[in-house]
């Protein structure tokens, strides 16, 4: 086996697929699209703000003298904010059937109905709203139906605190400040007594909810990153898979398969040639992804070569490109000509990244498919260059998933080979 044979494999098979432009188009152009539509349409600037619900209100407690009416209640929506978004934009309609009819033409999130002296109810006693919400989308009635309770429970709670100042005020001048009562926490006031009583009526559990989620599922450039390592995932799927199921076909569709192997180049130096050849490919493609993403879409995706644990990541792209290449070869057993061979190898390659948690997160597909991708070794190395790059995990925590990739490439491989091997027997004894 000698290296000169091997390197004129090499630069012929680059040479001849940068010229051809459906392979250009596929290996960098598309992975390039995908993420970039991805990026403004699925993932746009405004992700992660909150959302602006368009609200119908229809006050018809307009005339009250109370100090709070359906007037102020209308003012309250118009100028709620969060995180520096106003969260409804208030339309009034001038009755409920005209509210109810924008709701089915989809020109309302939601719709409020003030209903005549709302605002005496809430200072006496128990206020009531009408709320419709629209049905339109399942995923939207769920978000703007959270968002109106949470707005609704938060101001009932408010006006709840207020109510009970205002009563403990006249209570407390019938309570001695002197007494005091002892209980299972101690001694105290009987008036703090009756207030905390009392507050505990209004409010039982007083619940601090804080959101704790990983950087890469609610910051977008983050998101972008995940994403980002996705689109190469995908490429080295079809485009592995490709070259792989190419590899003989195409030599023999050219007329030179023969001519080669009359010559004392050997099958293996052919191979190794073009494997080489399609991992050098790979590798630019791979690298212009993530430089587009980073230079262009602003994702996070990091790499320090003073990092140990950061030198895993080459490791797993070479890892997923012999796979990937190692199947392809499979592929070609049942591949008669290359264009057959290539349609395939896309086709598989696309509905694998699809399946297997490598573009989508496995988390959103049906549990049937979830088990593909959790036995789908070339995820496992995905996942592993993502909790790296994006997540900045430790080398504890991705050497198990990384020396198991290493094994059961060795054998992916070896079988290609395997198969290869038979099927250079088969073109020469045809």
């Amino acid at each position: 086996m000698k290296w000169v044979r091997i390197k004129a494999f090499i630069v012929a098979y680059i040479k001849a697929l940068f010229r051809d432009k459906a392979s250009v188009f596929w290996i960098i152009v598309w992975p390039l699209l995908i993420l970039l539509m991805t990026a403004y349409i699925f993932i746009p600037p405004s992700f992660g703000n909150p959302v602006t619900l368009n609200l119908g209100v229809v006050n018809n407690d307009v005339e009250s003298m109370s100090p709070f009416n359906g007037t102020s209640f209308v003012v309250m929506l118009k100028e709620f904010e969060y995180n520096g978004t106003k969260l409804f934009e208030v339309k009034l309609y001038g009755n409920e059937s005209m509210l109810i009819n924008e709701l089915r033409r989809g020109k309302l999130d939601a719709g409020i109905v003030i209903p005549e002296g709302f605002g005496e109810e809430v200072i006496l006693g128990q206020a009531y709203l009408k709320v419709y919400i629209s049905g339109e989308s399942v995923y939207d009635f769920q978000v703007n139906k959270a968002m109106l309770g949470e707005f609704m429970r938060q101001l009932s709670v408010h006006i709840a605190l207020e109510k009970l100042r205002m009563t403990m005020k006249y209570v407390m001048k019938w309570v001695p400040e002197n007494v005091t009562i002892r209980t299972s926490h101690g001694v105290m006031s009987l008036r703090e007594l009756i207030w905390r009583y009392m507050l505990g009526m209004v409010l039982p559990i007083n619940a601090s909810v804080k959101e704790v989620a990983p950087k890469a599922v609610v910051d977008r450039p983050y998101l972008l990153g995940w994403f980002s390592l996705g689109a190469i995932g995908m490429m080295l799927l079809y485009s592995g898979f490709s070259i792989g199921a190419t590899t003989i076909v195409e030599e023999k569709e050219e007329g030179r398969l023969y001519r080669i192997l009359s010559t004392p180049v050997t099958e293996i130096e052919m191979l190794i040639g073009k494997t080489i050849g399609g991992l050098v490919v790979l590798a630019i493609s791979s690298l212009i992804i993530v430089v587009a993403a980073i230079m262009l879409l602003h994702a996070k995706v990091e790499w320090n070569p003073l990092r140990l644990v950061d030198w895993l990541v080459p490791l797993h792209l070479l890892l997923i490109s012999i796979m990937t290449i190692s199947i392809g070869l499979m592929i070609s057993l049942i591949a008669k000509t290359t264009k057959g061979a290539s349609n395939l190898a896309t086709v598989l390659g696309l509905v694998l990244a699809f399946i297997t948690g490598i573009w989508f997160p496995r988390e959103w597909m049906p549990k049937s498919l979830r088990i593909l991708a959790d036995i789908f070794p070339i995820t496992w190395s995905v996942d592993v260059m993502r909790d790296i790059m994006v997540k900045r995990a430790m080398l504890h925590e991705v050497m198990i998933p990384t020396v198991k990739c290493v094994f059961i490439t060795i054998g992916i491989f070896t079988i290609g080979i395997m198969l290869y091997r038979k099927m250079i027997r088969k073109y020469v004894e045809m």
